[in-house]
């Protein structure tokens, strides 16, 4: 364990994180062509602990008990986040990873999924561990408060990945101070959907009653490349080095995309996520490729956090991905749960106008909002008025086919604030 990591972009090395008298430093190699973030442009000069813990920082958990466990385990201290990288940064959000400076390279383009299928008493253990052993006790990092994992779906079965291969899909369980918050967000996810929005694949899984969320992993590529025919396939069949019955399996492979959220294109820690204002976000959104386009879908996105009472929409809630220097998105929308059905405190992550509760909103706090991000007014009331005819009906739909307590309470929840 040194004191250096390198830092790698698909595989391929472009700067060293240091450790030096306890604060992080960050340099990029001489033949960098590509920034991995907004916060940390190409520069010959040493960045420092402050953007360093902000970005790299922002890439590992925030729930207090997975850093002490995985800390422990580690035999570190929990707020060193250099060593906690060093330890399980081997598949964080997005293409970055990190590895000893002597590991060799391996360029990742497409790297073929491979895994062991878990059987359902494994997962179950699995899941019911993920409290007291975060992340199987592999080399994984994901950001966020809540407590979850990352696997592997190969053939719609879960499945342990190999050494060095990505996951495809996160589990989360339920909140423990917040009924049935599994049901809530797959709701609000397919409604979400419905509604035109961007959002991954989500589905609740039951395993003898213990129910969980499978999250499809949106800072991944999936292409698969043998259609289980090898007399049809294309010419990708000769990169199938291992699928030996073409008639039943289906080959897959992945490419990890780059992607950050806005905190970390900001430079804020995640500590102060809530500090960040939709008048930050204006400089974020004005950095993507289409900046008219992206503010339009985030309009769309605040405007649905609104109707459904989130008040947790903060800026590690909101992410870009870059799949080139000159493309740079916004990701699907994730993370959208009612919280107002909850008793918890009910402030807005990011204010809207002046308003700090959303009762207590009001047309001249939209359009303060709209000249927060430099938008036309007219077009976030539009979207307001458009949304508002879409979403019960929206969510009647949702309801015919999965009826469950919460629904009712974020219909009766979503009615009331229209």
């Amino acid at each position: 364990m040194g004191s250096e990591l390198s830092v790698r972009l698909n595989g391929i090395e472009v700067g060293t994180l240091s450790l030096i008298n306890g604060k992080m430093e960050f340099l990029y190699n001489d033949d960098a062509e590509f920034p991995i973030s907004l916060s940390l442009p190409l520069s010959k000069e040493h960045y420092k602990e402050k953007i360093c813990r902000a970005y790299f920082g922002g890439l590992l958990p925030e729930n207090p008990n997975m850093r002490e466990l995985l800390a422990k385990k580690n035999k570190i201290n929990l707020n060193n986040d250099f060593k906690l990288l060093e330890a399980i940064g081997r598949d964080c959000a997005g293409a970055i990873s990190f590895y000893q400076k002597n590991e060799p390279e391996l360029e990742e383009n497409f790297i073929k999924i491979k895994g062991r299928i878990l059987s359902d008493n494994e997962l179950k253990k699995l899941i019911e561990e993920l409290p007291y052993k975060p992340y199987m006790g592999n080399r994984i990092s994901l950001a966020g408060a809540q407590e979850k994992t990352a696997v592997c779906v190969i053939d719609g079965e879960i499945a342990m990945p190999e050494d060095n291969i990505p996951t495809t899909h996160i589990i989360k369980m339920a909140l423990p101070k917040y009924a049935q918050s599994i049901q809530n967000e797959y709701i609000c996810m397919k409604l979400a959907q419905k509604i035109g929005i961007d959002v991954p694949n989500v589905e609740i899984r039951n395993l003898d009653g213990l129910e969980f969320l499978l999250v499809e992993r949106f800072d991944r590529w999936i292409d698969e490349y043998c259609d289980g025919n090898v007399d049809h396939s294309d010419s990708y069949t000769k990169d199938c080095d291992s699928c030996t019955n073409h008639m039943q399996t289906r080959c897959v492979r992945m490419k990890r995309i780059l992607q950050e959220d806005f905190a970390q294109s900001l430079g804020v820690q995640s500590r102060d996520k809530y500090d960040v204002t939709f008048k930050d976000c204006l400089w974020v959104l004005n950095q993507t490729t289409t900046p008219a386009r992206i503010k339009l879908e985030f309009v769309k996105r605040v405007v649905f956090n609104y109707l459904i009472g989130n008040t947790d929409a903060h800026s590690k809630n909101f992410s870009l991905s870059f799949y080139a220097p000159n493309d740079i998105d916004l990701t699907p929308a994730y993370d959208l749960l009612c919280t107002s059905v909850y008793d918890c405190d009910q402030r807005i992550a990011m204010k809207i106008g002046k308003s700090k509760f959303y009762k207590d909103v009001t047309e001249k706090d939209w359009e303060l909002f709209a000249q927060d991000i430099d938008i036309s007014p007219k077009i976030v009331k539009s979207e307001l008025e458009h949304q508002r005819k879409l979403i019960i009906p929206a969510l009647e739909d949702i309801l015919k086919y999965y009826n469950c307590k919460i629904g009712n309470k974020i219909l009766e929840y979503v009615q009331s604030n229209l």
